[in-house]
């Protein structure tokens, strides 16, 4: 349906690219506190089993928040689902509003023109 082809090495998937990732980071002693994952097909799956359960491992001291997402109402592993790719835009840009720095204060400035040159 969609005519696209998709190559990778045998053997590699989202699922352990992901587990690769996020135990990379628990071993650095560096774990994380929030995992997005957002997907809209089959191959997305694999991604979404595998944080689910790299987050219920004992060698995390904390589990990190998960919001996994698939793209699209269909049966999935994933908790939550967008409509489409303008949600997810949506999304994400109200995530990086959410999480850009505010002025503490705003600067009030006062510009005065003298008439004599």
């Amino acid at each position: 349906g969609q005519h696209i082809v998709e190559v990778k090495p045998q053997g590699v998937s989202k699922g352990l690219v992901a587990d690769r990732v996020l135990s990379t980071m628990v071993n650095c002693e560096r774990p994380p506190d929030f995992v997005m994952c957002i997907g809209d097909d089959r191959s997305d799956e694999d991604m979404f089993e595998s944080i689910l359960s790299i987050v219920s491992r004992p060698s995390l001291p904390v589990p990190p928040e998960i919001f996994a997402c698939t793209v699209g109402q269909k049966p999935s592993k994933a908790k939550y689902y967008l409509d489409d790719a303008t949600d997810v835009v949506r999304l994400l840009r109200g995530l990086a509003n959410a999480s850009s720095p505010k002025p503490t204060c705003i600067a009030q400035f006062k510009v005065a023109f003298d008439s004599s040159f």
